[in-house]
């Protein structure tokens, strides 16, 4: 798994330097792509519902929420490079290795880069690669709720995934609302080093998202265009 991510993560890389080369300067104009004039700070909140799974059975087949959130930088090349957080607390309550329930909080540091295959004036798509470290705490209940046991593992995840975003156009002459929009992202993360409790539990698996965006390169240049306006009418 872990090789068909990579050969899947450099093909998709050089797919995107590839479109860069053939459009050139004016890469702009000939594919219709948005692009920032110079590299732009972007900060963005992304909740994340996995499917955990069981190596054994479908014990962790039921989907759960991981909040974080990302900032980095959009580059002049359409490619997206930064930083991000993740954290969630997933409960089980089914009896499994002679415990009641399984509590686990998972908390991981990610970079990642983003190429852009489309950036258009109202949808991009573009391809989120993510490697992190982190850490697993399991809490083991018995049955009457008593603490059992704690463990803290360390877990390295990777994930490739495909990303579409729709933006809002601007209606009745209000160009905030330009500023938002909807953000849709699935992929798969594979766990390359997992200090599981038992080989039986695994944070392998398919991830979906569907959150609201904010385009904060939009901002940027409405404010340029802001600036200019202010600054060529100071001047008469």
């Amino acid at each position: 798994m872990i090789r068909h991510l990579l050969v899947i993560s450099c093909w998709l890389l050089s797919l995107t330097g590839s479109h860069g080369q053939r459009t050139g300067q004016d890469s702009s104009a000939a594919t219709g792509n948005e692009r920032p004039q110079k590299a732009r700070f972007i900060a963005e909140l992304d909740q994340r519902f996995f499917y955990f799974k069981d190596r054994r059975q479908p014990l962790f087949s039921n989907s759960t929420s991981v909040w974080g959130g990302r900032a980095g930088f959009l580059l002049p090349s359409n490619i997206k490079v930064g930083l991000g957080y993740y954290f969630t607390n997933h409960d089980v309550d089914e009896p499994w290795d002679g415990h009641q329930t399984i509590r686990r909080r998972l908390n991981y540091a990610t970079a990642y880069v983003e190429p852009y295959l489309f950036r258009r004036t109202y949808w991009e798509l573009s391809v989120p690669i993510e490697a992190g470290v982190g850490s697993v705490r399991y809490r083991f209940e018995d049955a009457d709720a008593t603490l059992s046991r704690t463990v803290q593992t360390t877990v390295i995840p990777l994930s490739v995934g495909v990303s579409v975003s729709l933006k809002f156009p601007v209606v009745f002459n209000i160009r905030p609302i330009r500023w938002f929009g909807v953000n849709l992202i699935t992929g798969y993360r594979y766990t390359l080093y997992d200090e599981a409790p038992t080989q039986r539990v695994t944070l392998n698996g398919l991830y979906y998202s569907v959150s609201p965006a904010i385009f904060l390169d939009r901002i940027y240049a409405d404010y340029e265009v802001w600036r200019k306006k202010h600054r060529a009418r100071k001047a008469k």
